[in-house]
């Protein structure tokens, strides 16, 4: 084994969550067929009477959203134990010699199942796009999840399809891939990351770069990065370190999107005494957009922070208006803006005239994406700017919120197939913060003041 694959399987020996983030070709999917024999011949996660144990039957799941890569992990798995796995070292092909030839007792390859000797079995399936949903009902005591940024709901998967598939063991999941700016998950994935690398969750990190891959001559591998590096700097950084790099399309960084996250994971309740502003995108097509409504705490404009989030696909207008009207009474009467250009939205305006909302301006979208840019940025900053001393834009903060991660992740400027209720709802509230709450705000100052200073005739 390589250095990585060493690290990896040794330091998750007692770790039930791990977090395996790589370059490309440090041979992952080698380590994870590695780790489903080992599970499956011990037996790993089964206590009890050793007799009884010998008896029980278990199996151990390896999926990934990519086929090819799952079908990999099978053929490494029956090359292993039927001494056929080979490998260069030094200029010289090795073969390995397998000590439980008698281990393995059969294959079904259209079910991606391999049955070992010792009622136990190991699954190398797909996820493709369904979820997870093929996992319905089975438990497993391990599942290992290849190349999972792929996914296009690694976040819906993991609690409700992945996690509760190892229920009934306390089982372990890992998740393992190469971080890919085009992937559906890449925003989420270093969320994860970003999470584990501060120590602020239940996932252990492990990483691995290419170069520790010691079974491709140091020769090749000199020359493969020279050449990638002269074709595209950033993806050398993504395929050799696995660094998470950012397209040229993207407008927002993966690290300004985390940086927006407070560490919260539910929504706070109104305090007295602070002041609200609900920004609001209306969609109420069942097919379209949803209505996105985001509730900050705006009491100190340059340290704003998203308290509460309400959204719904379609809906009686009068309810949606019922939904806003509750929000404004039950955030200490809370401004209200929105944008009367979308579907539907002059009539909206029309039927909450009691509740004063103000109006985005349509023409004004590019300058309230670079506003939300410049609040990101700054929470990035050790020392943010605020309105005393360089002219404004301060920061925003929110308790985490998924669909608001994702879709700043994809957005892309003038890209009508994407989805941009809660991004619109976002720039929409920073653009709001800045033009009405730090440029336009009223010095208040307490009667004392006057007391102290005014000459009594």
């Amino acid at each position: 084994m390589n250095p990585f694959q060493k690290r990896y399987l040794l330091g998750t020996l007692n770790s039930k969550q791990n977090l395996v983030v790589t370059g490309n070709q440090v041979g992952k999917t080698v380590a994870l067929a590695i780790l489903h024999i080992w599970w499956n011949y011990y037996k790993i996660g089964i206590s009890g009477d050793p007799n009884v144990v010998s008896k029980a039957y278990i199996r151990t799941l390896n999926i990934s959203p990519v086929s090819r890569q799952s079908k990999e992990a099978f053929r490494y798995i029956e090359e292993i134990l039927h001494s056929q796995f080979t490998w260069e070292k030094d200029g010289k092909r090795y073969v390995n010699r397998c000590r439980i030839e008698g281990f393995m007792k059969g294959k079904n390859e259209n079910l991606g199942r391999i049955d070992f000797a010792n009622n136990t079995s190991v699954f190398c399936l797909s996820t493709k796009e369904d979820k997870g949903a093929a996992l319905q009902g089975a438990q497993f005591p391990l599942i290992t999840y290849d190349e999972c940024v792929q996914s296009y709901h690694l976040a819906d998967e993991l609690p409700a399809r992945i996690f509760s598939r190892v229920a009934k063991y306390n089982g372990r999941v890992d998740l393992i891939s190469t971080p890919d700016e085009q992937a559906h998950s890449q925003q989420y994935w270093y969320h994860l990351y970003s999470e584990a690398e501060k120590g602020e969750s239940d996932w252990k990190l492990f990483v691995g770069v290419y170069d520790e891959n010691i079974f491709i001559p140091e020769e090749d591998r000199e020359e493969y990065k020279r050449r990638l590096k002269k074709l595209s700097p950033e993806r050398y950084e993504q395929v050799v370190f696995g660094k998470f790099v950012v397209s040229e399309a993207s407008v927002f960084t993966p690290e300004m999107i985390e940086s927006l996250w407070s560490g919260r994971r539910e929504p706070t309740p109104p305090k007295p005494d602070h002041s609200y502003v609900i920004s609001i995108d209306w969609g109420v097509s069942d097919q379209g957009d949803e209505t996105v409504m985001l509730v900050a705490d705006d009491t100190d404009p340059n340290n704003a922070e998203i308290v509460h989030a309400y959204y719904k696909r379609g809906g009686d207008p009068a309810d949606l208006i019922a939904m806003a009207a509750y929000l404004k009474d039950e955030y200490n009467d809370a401004k209200i803006i929105m944008d009367v250009a979308s579907m539907g939205g002059a009539i909206f305006r029309k039927r909450m005239r009691k509740m004063q909302p103000l109006s985005f301006p349509t023409d004004q979208k590019g300058v309230a994406i670079a506003y939300a840019k410049m609040r990101l940025r700054n929470n990035l900053r050790e020392n943010p700017l605020t309105q005393k001393d360089e002219g404004g834009n301060g920061r925003i903060k929110s308790y985490y919120l998924h669909k608001l991660e994702s879709q700043l992740a994809s957005y892309r400027i003038d890209d009508k197939k994407l989805k941009q209720d809660w991004v619109m709802a976002f720039v929409q509230l920073c653009w709001y913060l800045e033009e009405y709450r730090t440029k336009k705000k009223i010095s208040v100052y307490p009667l004392r003041y006057f007391n102290e200073h005014k000459s009594i005739d």
